[in-house]
């Protein structure tokens, strides 16, 4: 069996060889997140063939194309077609382990692998050609074990096998078994052919179990020094960007500097392991995929580290041994695992870093939920409210977790840290203040309250807390005392607080009654004059010349005039409003509303009027927010959802600017009583007087979210105008009659 085989070959080649230590580079201090990839998976379940996938190419058009264990399988964003061996049919593939896929300069597709040969398809008629070893034809594949296929600038086929270098000859009736004095005399002596790569300058790379060789476009050999001299690289794949070549080795990756040289990377972070494949995105960020796992480098200067792969946990990677990486014309990187199907990364995944529990790990966040945020007063750690009365210290930029708080009675809910250093927690039913692990209860009794939701600073040195039904209470931060906050209010609805916040010595409270403020001349909260009252008002936050105001019926800006406020914009469902449980407001420095909510998180842009929603495509993997982040100096927030903590930047501009391609990939009609698929390679589809049922399907080859892609249709001379079919990029031309169409 193909994997039995392949699994023989891997456990060979991977006999550790101990690491020379590298000098640690010099890094420039991080202050964004921790990176933290969330993938998208595939798997049997969504249609793949098999699980262990070994190869990825992207073809022409722009679909996905992947060699796995059980066959080979299309990927168009919306499902799978897959192609396997068919007994007793020559133009099905010859074998159904594909471990390698090469897109020539014609868009044609090539498939091998370690007992499939070489194979060719043909789009137009869906089948397969296919070149194997004949040990009675000298001409023949020198082996039908096929670890590399690659092309060179003069169109030239080369295949790397067991049996060494090939290249086919221009009528592709044979092959020519290369041999060359510093290759190697014989096909015996170039021995086996795991990694062929062509550059930019057209020169060939090529890997074998006896070192790395390349060959420059006059067809001159010469092989690739190692630093180590001591060291042969036994490579299993050469990729490479631009000028850089990298070698994934079975013992560890190195880059072929300028001067000709293999240098190791990633010494003392990637385990002495197989390294299979390596990747760099369009940001530059080097990707290295393993047998131990992923490992990613942002910048040179930056570390490399370990990307988690806990396949239990929606978003990591679906496994550990990764066989090769790839990155799409959109910039989105697909990894392929033998364990774990196929794991997809969207371009803008970097928007946003996951942070929770990991299984096994003590040193992660003690609960996979967080149920609120504070901001640490040194600007850096923030603190994470949890289930069952937890508080845990993090820190973002490296991902290190203290455990501070245990074993208070109910869930967190509300945090703040005061400029004394001091950690105020509100947990169900209860308030505390934290003084160096000291804990004092305020209230003790509950005599004055019973229910609080939040604590926050005011205007006068003292600390507030709102409640659930008992208003605003007034908390002397360092005896303890409690006193209720008189409030003048439209209905007792004001008693049920959403939010305060202090802001240009302006002490603002949202409730279920409407907005009101601190009037410090009277020591009493008062309606906001020109402000909803009697409304409920679930969250704001503030602008240059106001506020915005948000509940379940939509958006209010309001902007300052006088003693008051007046409301001067309104968005509601009629203008798109997404009909949100809000939860909490932000608004970013270029003045676009981030809307957070039980159900989603959504931003509106007041210039183009213009909602977005965010979510795995940005690698946002959970969207249930609970109240309360922390907004830190950089402009970094943090904010608590059934998923851990969520971290972004909502200053940071990510446009997406790569326009995805689109293809007719299919038309049929039915002729003479069935189905009949017509050719597309051509300028025009010719229908015959009988046919009838015209269908036609394109894709647009877009992987960032595929759902969210839409199709319209317009057949000129048929359509008066475009016809919308939504997510479905079919369309059915019933009663078309005789005539030409555009």
């Amino acid at each position: 069996m193909f994997s039995a085989v392949l699994l023989t070959m891997v456990l060979g080649l991977a006999a550790p060889v101990p690491g020379v230590p590298a000098a640690a580079p010099s890094v420039a201090p991080r202050v964004d997140p921790l990176p933290t990839p969330q993938f998208r998976r595939y798997d049997t379940s969504d249609g793949l063939p098999s699980t262990s996938v070994y190869a990825v190419v992207q073809d022409r058009d722009g679909a996905m194309w992947f060699g796995t264990k059980g066959g080979l399988a299309r990927f168009d964003g919306v499902g799978f077609e897959v192609f396997r061996h068919a007994e007793n049919d020559p133009g099905s593939l010859y074998n159904n382990g594909i471990a390698t896929l090469q897109i020539d300069r014609q868009g044609r597709l090539w498939a091998a692998g370690l007992n499939a040969g070489l194979n060719r398809y043909d789009n137009a008629s869906g089948t397969f050609r296919h070149w194997g070893h004949d040990p009675a034809d000298p001409a023949s594949l020198a082996s039908d074990r096929v670890w590399a296929v690659a092309q060179t600038p003069d169109g030239a086929l080369w295949v790397g096998s067991a049996g060494g270098l090939d290249r086919m000859r221009p009528d592709e009736r044979g092959f020519e078994h290369v041999v060359d004095p510093v290759l190697g005399a014989t096909p015996a002596e170039v021995g086996i052919v795991a990694a062929l790569y062509v550059d930019a300058r057209g020169r060939m790379w090529i890997g074998s179990n006896h070192g790395v060789f390349v060959r420059a476009e006059d067809g001159a050999i010469r092989r690739v020094p190692s630093a180590d001299p001591q060291r042969t690289i036994d490579a299993w794949r050469i990729e490479g960007d631009g000028d850089e070549v990298r070698v994934a080795a079975a013992n560890g990756l190195w880059i072929i500097g300028k001067d000709g040289v293999a240098r190791r990377y990633g010494t003392g972070v990637i385990p002495d392991t197989n390294v299979m494949t390596s990747v760099r995105d369009t940001a530059g960020r080097l990707w290295t995929g393993t047998q131990k796992g992923l490992f990613l480098q942002e910048r040179p200067s930056d570390p490399v580290t370990a990307v988690t792969d806990q396949p239990v946990l929606y978003g990591n990677l679906p496994g550990t041994w990764v066989w090769q990486l790839a990155v799409d014309r959109e910039g989105g990187l697909w990894a392929v695992l033998f364990d774990g199907g196929v794991a997809y990364l969207a371009p803008g995944w970097s928007r946003f870093s996951r942070f929770t529990h990991m299984p096994d790990d003590p040193s992660s966040l003690r609960d996979a939920i967080a149920t609120t945020m504070a901001r640490g007063k040194d600007g850096r750690h923030v603190w994470v409210g949890q289930r069952g009365g937890r508080i845990d210290r993090l820190d973002p930029v490296t991902g290190k977790v203290e455990h501070v708080l245990s074993g208070l009675h109910g869930d967190v809910i509300g945090m703040t840290e005061d400029a004394k250093h001091r950690l105020w927690v509100v947990v169900q039913g209860a308030l505390y203040r934290n003084t160096e692990g000291r804990l004092e209860r305020v209230d003790p009794d509950g005599k004055l309250m019973q229910r609080p939701l939040e604590v926050e600073p005011g205007p006068d040195g003292q600390m507030y807390a709102r409640t659930f039904g008992q208003g605003l209470f007034r908390i002397d931060p360092e005896t303890l005392a409690v006193h209720p906050v008189p409030m003048d209010g439209a209905s007792d609805r004001v008693h049920w607080g959403s939010q305060m916040t202090l802001r240009d010595g302006i002490f603002w409270y949202a409730s279920d009654g409407g907005m009101m403020w601190l009037d410090t001349a009277r020591d009493r909260f008062v309606m906001v004059p020109g402000g909803p009252s009697g409304q409920t008002v679930d969250a704001f936050d503030f602008t240059g010349d106001g506020l915005w105001m948000a509940n379940a019926d939509g958006l209010t800006h309001y902007r300052r005039r006088g003693d008051g406020i007046v409301a001067d914009r309104r968005i509601d469902a009629a203008h798109g409003w997404p009909s949100l449980n809000v939860t909490d407001l932000h608004v970013d420095a270029t003045g676009r509303v981030w809307v957070f909510g039980h159900d989603g998180l959504w931003r509106f842009d007041p210039r183009s009027g213009a909602f977005r929603s965010f979510g795995l495509q940005d690698g946002l993997t959970n969207g249930e927010f609970f109240r309360g982040y922390a907004r830190m100096p950089n402009g970094y927030i943090y904010a608590a959802t059934l998923g851990g903590v969520m971290a972004f930047n909502p200053n940071r501009s990510n446009r997406q600017t790569s326009v995805p391609q689109m293809a007719l990939t299919q038309a049929k009609v039915r002729r003479y009583g069935a189905i009949q698929v017509l050719p597309i390679g051509t300028q025009s589809l010719q229908v015959g007087w009988r046919d009838s049922q015209l269908a036609v399907e394109a894709r647009v080859f877009s992987y960032i979210a595929p759902s969210a892609n839409r199709y319209r249709f317009q057949l000129q001379g048929f359509d008066s105008d475009w016809v919308d079919t939504g997510h479905r990029g079919e369309r059915d031309f019933t009663g078309l009659g005789a005539g030409s169409y555009t």
